[in-house]
């Protein structure tokens, strides 16, 4: 049984709403999204089982992202489901999924983003960065990206935006690959090759970037400015036998807990 969704409270500072249709478009097959601002409910709010999800860390801005994002997530479940679900973690620490449901979750210090579906054998990944990263990302562009993603950058009339197309990219195919298969994957071991847009595109516009090096080559992501912030997507099917995994046994009994515990995210 699951209880309903506690009422946000009150957020500071007006922050920017995340245009969901938006975000649901960059998605192939359809995908419901939902959003949650740091601060719309408390730590000491969330279920139990998934306070203890953060033994041991106390920062605060930690905390207000882990519970933004877990108030996505039961959000976007509970349109997905009609039951919100309170997101429990793999032993790697990365969200777990309910049985039958596939999804993926990002955040910026002010917003988190949850997309969720139908557990079709295909696996869902999200990255949110605010538009101002991409400066900050120059100074660690030998990082984020590989020589042949550098020397395609030297001819961008935008670099900044550039790189941080790639490094949300990549961020969402790491997150749509198998568990079995994250093991490895760096930024270093993914190349991605992409048109630049044109002058005066609307920067709303998808772009798409193709993996040719790396985990499942010929895998597209979409790329998109959404108010101030750049979001990427990636669907990507799993290979028969990888499906949403060799957790949901585990996932179902610690959904158990949380249910009984009687809240959700």
């Amino acid at each position: 049984m699951s209880a309903l969704l506690p009422a946000p409270a009150p957020v500071s500072g007006d922050p920017e709403p995340v245009d969901l249709a938006a975000v649901a478009a960059l998605f192939e097959p359809p995908v419901i999204a939902a959003q949650a601002h740091t601060g719309e409910l408390d730590f000491a709010r969330l279920p139990a089982p998934v306070r203890e999800l953060l033994c041991g860390y106390t920062a605060p801005l930690r905390r207000e992202t882990f519970t933004a994002g877990r108030l996505a997530a039961a959000r976007a479940t509970a349109a997905l489901t009609g039951m919100p679900r309170w997101l429990s973690a793999d032993g790697r620490g990365a969200p777990s999924w309910p049985y039958g449901v596939a999804g993926s979750l990002s955040h910026t210090n002010r917003v988190a983003l949850c997309v969720t579906g139908p557990d079709r054998g295909v696996g869902l990944g999200i990255d949110i960065e605010p538009l101002e990263t991409g400066e900050e990302l120059l100074s660690a562009v030998h990082y984020v990206c590989t020589p042949r993603e550098r020397d395609r950058l030297r001819g961008s009339p935008d670099p900044a935006r550039a790189v941080l197309r790639l490094f949300c990219v990549k961020e969402a195919l790491y997150k749509a690959l198998p568990p079995d298969t994250q093991d490895g994957v760096s930024f270093q071991s993914v190349d991605l090759e992409w048109e630049e847009p044109p002058a005066g595109q609307d920067p709303g516009v998808p772009v798409r970037l193709t993996v040719v090096r790396g985990p499942v080559p010929g895998t597209t992501g979409r790329c998109a400015v959404v108010g101030s912030r750049m979001i990427a997507a990636v669907a990507l099917p799993w290979p028969k036998g990888s499906l949403n995994s060799a957790t949901e046994s585990a996932t179902s009994r610690t959904e158990c807990r949380i249910q009984q515990d009687g809240q959700q995210t």
